[in-house]
């Protein structure tokens, strides 16, 4: 798969993710996820080379919309309804200000598909053209052909939109995981004083004397932003399921310290994008760093590459 079928996908899937949930929750009348997708919309769509305000947040008052663009004098109404009712109202609505005459309008379908509407709209608005859904915005970005802008809304929606994982591992390898997901994500983590002795028993010297700079300074480095959160995941964790990871890491980890000649440096990058390819089975990014912390905290505890 190349890079632009690669962000492509990617795009797709977190754009039908998000109009999915949007769907799901106002079904249940949980309507905060509007709000949400008027301030990501906004966003997205500045990505994309506009130049939109939210205008809950802009002093004058616009009626019917929710996001204006000035200068491209563009306004969008962002709405999880798709009757013709509620395109003629915000039609109507908008334009009975005079000063929005130069405007053109949008319409954005966030959880519904557009519909071959036969009610024939006024202010010349085209439903082919003004009613935007997934669909159109995806063939939209379809025809962009530098590659650094998909991949610059790739990045984007990848850290705005986070799908859950699906489970498909064992229970030990879930809870590895988990603790993995907790470190990827900024708001757990928090800065910590370094330790003044990480390995406090030699053990990292005893068994990889030649490598023993290398992973503790790592492990030093990486401590101040993930000892704590690290610390605060592991409070879940019982005795029966601590010793399952242990046994879990211990023959895992062996497995690859053997077939790397005993090199722990190689062997942790390696393990590493095991855990990483395994989190990022559904197309969701995580944190490489974080893994290789973890990582490098087991082994301290003799988790990882153990003792013969």
């Amino acid at each position: 798969m190349d890079n632009r079928h690669l962000y492509l996908t990617l795009i797709g899937k977190r754009l039908a993710y998000l109009k999915t949930e949007v769907e799901l929750f106002n079904s249940l009348n949980l309507t905060d996820i509007n709000v949400y997708a008027e301030n990501f919309y906004r966003d997205f769509f500045n990505r994309l080379g506009y130049e939109f305000d939210n205008t809950n947040f802009i002093e004058n008052n616009f009626a019917h919309i929710d996001l204006i663009d000035t200068k491209n004098k563009l306004a969008i109404q962002v709405t999880s309804q798709n009757n013709n009712k509620k395109i003629e109202e915000a039609i109507d609505g908008f334009f009975k200000d005079p000063t929005h005459k130069d405007y053109k309008l949008k319409i954005l379908l966030i959880a519904k598909d557009a519909k071959d509407y036969r009610t024939k709209f006024g202010n010349n608005f085209n439903h082919k053209e003004d009613v935007l859904d997934i669909k159109k915005i995806l063939a939209r970005i379809n025809n962009i052909t530098a590659l650094v802008k998909l991949k610059g809304i790739a990045d984007f929606l990848n850290e705005q939109i986070l799908q859950d994982r699906k489970k498909t591992e064992s229970n030990e390898v879930e809870t590895i995981m988990a603790l993995i997901e907790y470190l990827s994500k900024d708001d757990n983590r928090s800065i910590s004083e370094k330790p003044e002795n990480v390995d406090p028993q030699f053990k990292i010297y005893n068994r990889f004397s030649e490598h023993s700079v290398f992973l503790i300074n790592l492990y030093t480095e990486l401590c101040t932003v993930y000892q704590q959160p690290l610390i605060e995941a592991k409070r879940v964790i019982d005795s029966v399921k601590a010793i399952k990871i242990s046994s879990y890491l211990k023959d895992e980890s062996d497995k690859f310290l053997t077939a790397e000649s005993n090199d722990p440096q190689v062997a942790l990058e390696k393990l590493a994008e095991l855990f990483y390819g395994k989190l990022s089975e559904n197309g969701i990014k995580f944190d490489k760093i974080g893994i290789k912390f973890y990582l490098l905290d087991e082994l301290i505890n003799c988790n990882v590459f153990p003792n013969n």
